[in-house]
């Protein structure tokens, strides 16, 4: 009785954890791009529908500005790559701890041949 007590309960404090991290959104242009001091508010809860039903192999350029807005290539890009970011996060500092960045690689006619999305931490 006391076992399956503690296992119920085990499993409503998994299913509470597991419910409060971001929840996914659609993708909309409009929110992907609006910015406050820098940040993206909508940006990490779309990337993955972004990445499963808009963007494929063989958009061009165009299309991809048409669809994603201008890329912000800062830093060290490879050549015919481009990236959106996703999010930052500074910590307690003025140099970034944790970053998601969705890499973009065009071919040499400026078509998508892969994309991916980078997570880093420090």
């Amino acid at each position: 009785m006391v076992g399956r007590r503690v296992n119920r309960a085990v499993i409503v404090i998994a299913c509470a954890l597991v419910s409060c991290g971001k929840h996914q959104m659609e993708f909309d242009k409009s929110k992907w791009n609006k910015s406050f001091d820098g940040v993206y508010e909508y940006r990490e809860r779309m990337v993955n529908d972004l990445m499963e039903n808009h963007i494929v192999e063989g958009m061009s350029y165009a299309q991809l500005v048409d669809l994603m807005g201008q890329p912000e290539n800062y830093g060290n890009v490879k050549p015919n790559t481009i990236g959106y970011e996703i999010m930052v996060d500074y910590g307690w500092n003025i140099d970034p701890v944790e970053g998601k960045t969705l890499f973009l690689e065009l071919s040499q006619d400026s078509m998508v041949v892969d994309y991916k999305l980078d997570h880093w931490n420090r």
